[in-house]
């Protein structure tokens, strides 16, 4: 089970949203009722579907991109270790999440942030 924290936190009070087996969870639940979204491949998807309708986002590498798409313009989030940045960044202060689990997870907090 991997942890998403806002920013750079990693206290429980901060827990944004739990990721497992391919669902992302609103805050530390992982009841099905709190579901928000799916990554089935490098797609993400809202709620419990996994219609292409549904696509919300597209994972490639360390990148996370808005919908179907694979523009750079469409950048929503980039992934490095267990931090999210916004868009392009790496910047310290464009940190938008932080998580422990590892790559998976660090995917699923972009796609959490897609969600909102």
């Amino acid at each position: 089970m991997g942890k998403i924290f806002q920013g750079k936190s990693t206290y429980s009070s901060d827990q944004i949203a739990t990721f497992e087996n391919g669902k992302i969870f609103q805050g530390r639940s992982t009841y099905s009722s709190d579901q928000i979204g799916t990554i089935e491949g490098n797609k993400i998807y809202r709620g419990k579907s996994t219609y292409s309708s549904d696509q919300v986002g597209t994972i490639e590498g360390n990148k996370v991109y808005r919908g179907k798409s694979t523009y750079s313009s469409d950048q929503v989030a980039t992934i490095e270790g267990n931090k999210v940045y916004r868009g392009k960044s790496t910047y310290s202060s464009d940190q938008i999440a932080n998580v422990e689990g590892g790559g998976a997870t660090a995917a699923a907090a972009a796609a959490y942030l897609l969600l909102l």
